[in-house]
C-alpha cells in the first residue's frame, strides 16, 4: 500500500533541494554578470559579441543537460 505522507514528504524534499540549487545558480550568475559588465572594452564589436554568446551557449547547454539528468537520476 502506498504511504501518501511519505511520498509527499519525499517529493517536497526533492523540490526544496532543486529550488535551493536554482537560487544559488541565479545568484552566482548575477554576481558574475555584474562583475563582467563593470569593465568596458572599446574594441568589442557585434561579431565578437555573437562569437562569445555562441561559445557560452555551446558550453552551458551540455553542462545544464548533464546536471538536469543527474538530478533527475538521483531523485
Amino acid at each position: 500500500m502506498i504511504k501518501w505522507n511519505e511520498l509527499i514528504k519525499k517529493e517536497f524534499h526533492s523540490m526544496t533541494v532543486l529550488f535551493i540549487i536554482a537560487i544559488i545558480t541565479c545568484i552566482a550568475a548575477l554576481v558574475i554578470t555584474l562583475a563582467l559588465t563593470k569593465q568596458e572594452d572599446e574594441q568589442y564589436g557585434s561579431k565578437r559579441s555573437i562569437t562569445n554568446l555562441s561559445l557560452v551557449y555551446l558550453i552551458i547547454l551540455p553542462i545544464i543537460t548533464v546536471i538536469i539528468v543527474f538530478i533527475w537520476w538521483i531523485f
